[in-house]
C-alpha cells in the first residue's frame, strides 16, 4: 500500500470524523487515519493498514513521543530498514 491507495477504515476508530468515500480519501484523512490507528487501533487496525503505509506515513504524524519513538526503534532495525528503507528521524 501507498499514499495514494484508498485506506481500509474501521468506523469504530472514526466517531469524530465523517468517513469519506473511497474515491474522496485525500491526503490529509489518510495522515490523520494512520495517527489514529497507531494511537487507539488494535492490532488488527496496524495490520490492515500495512506496515508500507506506516512506513510512508510515519515522519508526517503527530504522535506521542513512546509511540514514535516505538516504530523509529522498529524501522530503525536492520532487517526492517532494509525492506521499507530509513525512516526520516528528524522528525522524532
Amino acid at each position: 500500500m501507498t499514499r495514494q491507495d484508498v485506506l481500509p477504515i474501521n468506523p469504530d476508530l472514526v466517531w469524530d470524523y465523517e468517513i469519506p468515500d473511497d474515491e474522496h480519501q485525500d491526503e490529509a484523512f489518510r495522515r490523520w487515519y494512520v495517527g489514529r490507528v497507531l494511537t487507539r487501533g488494535k492490532m488488527q487496525d496496524i495490520q490492515d493498514l500495512g506496515l508500507r503505509t506506516i512506513h510512508a506515513y510515519l515522519h508526517d504524524l503527530i504522535l506521542p513521543i513512546r509511540i514514535r519513538r516505538f516504530w523509529l526503534w522498529y524501522f530503525d532495525q536492520p532487517d526492517v530498514e532494509a525492506r521499507y528503507g530509513p525512516v526520516d528521524s528528524s522528525a522524532a
